[in-house]
């Protein structure tokens, strides 16, 4: 299964018979069959026919509406499968500040110990280390033993911040300084490395927002990320662990061997600093589901214990395994994280 992503302005989605067509000018710009489709995401000013939108809600695929830029707007999304057990449980652990708060702090312990894995494997890599680099997995270390001693969601979140900064210092020097990445700004991203990484976790969400629907889970109530008006706080919380091994380390990546280049940007304004020319755009998208399609070793990957699966899947096995932690069949929440 595939996620199809729509990109060219002023293009028209439509079916014919089993498959989805791409028109642009009445010209047919692209075709895939209905049953290798997983979702689509369409950037911009695209139009989406009404028989087209009925196929796609029958056959359970979902439409991600964004802007040209890569922000979320929206998605078409047919009927969620009742699960309601599952929820009433849900909203019975959420109360509970003492267990919420240890859920809370499983995802930020996931997310330091990959962002340290991130920050070891890139400087393993290289002929010289950047100490930058070496000295922000060193500190992540101090701050993933403070994780546990929180005992407030408030002082769990310092923690957080106060090490994903560090981090983030640490990952510049892993980035060729043609790139002019400073700091992770977000609203809005001054560079292209910061609209990368935008861009990268805005796909994300919703790669696990459907794993959380899936699964059965309210995914507007979160217990790191909390209750905020249309916010998937869930969906955010599951992420997390994830972050610095589907988007970090592809940004990284694509901007170091050259899939994107500096030249692949232009200056904006003060809405848009920067802007990625659609060139730069499909080679990302393209990068990003290739990592996606990355097989890891998951502790439950295979019917008798662990097997490589894709990232996917490992997405969709953590939102199992925090289900059965929500309906008490099992004590702790294991993040998923890699050595």
């Amino acid at each position: 299964m595939a996620t199809l992503y729509v990109i060219e302005q002023g293009a028209e989605i439509g079916c014919d018979g089993e498959r989805i067509e791409v028109r642009r000018l009445g010209e047919v710009i692209g075709s895939v069959p209905l049953i290798k489709l997983d979702d689509i995401v369409i950037f911009g000013n695209i139009g989406i026919s009404t028989p087209a939108m009925k196929r796609l809600l029958d056959r359970g695929i979902e439409v991600t509406f964004m802007t040209v830029d890569g922000r979320y707007q929206g998605r078409l999304v047919g009927q969620v499968t009742a699960h309601v057990a599952l929820r009433q449980a849900q909203y019975a652990y959420a109360a509970d500040g003492e267990r919420a708060l240890v859920l809370a702090q499983s995802f930020v312990e996931g997310k330091l110990r990959n962002q340290r894995a991130l920050l070891q494997r890139f400087s393993r890599n290289r002929a010289e280390p950047p100490p930058e680099a070496i000295a922000a997995a060193d500190d992540l270390t101090a701050y993933i033993k403070r994780v546990k001693r929180t005992t407030q969601l408030s002082s769990l979140l310092g923690v957080e911040g106060s090490a994903t900064a560090r981090y983030f210092a640490g990952l510049r020097s892993l980035i060729g300084s043609e790139w002019n990445f400073r700091s992770r700004q977000r609203q809005p991203p001054p560079d292209p490395v910061n609209l990368l990484l935008s861009l990268g976790y805005t796909l994300l969400a919703h790669k696990v927002l459907g794993a959380v629907q899936a699964a059965g889970f309210d995914p507007y109530l979160g217990f790191l990320h909390r209750l905020d008006y249309g916010r998937p706080s869930l969906a955010l919380d599951i992420m997390e662990e994830f972050r610095p091994l589907l988007v970090d380390s592809l940004v990284v990546r694509v901007c170091n061997d050259g899939r994107l280049r500096p030249e692949h940007f232009q200056p904006g304004n003060a809405e848009r600093p920067v802007i990625i020319s659609d060139d730069g755009k499909r080679a990302f998208l393209a990068a990003f589901e290739e990592r996606m399609r990355t097989e890891a070793t998951h502790p439950e990957g295979a019917d008798s214990g662990p097997g490589k699966v894709p990232y996917t899947r490992c997405i969709a096995l953590q939102a199992r395994r925090l289900a059965r932690v929500i309906r008490g069949q099992h004590d702790t929440y294991e993040p998923f994280a890699v050595r």
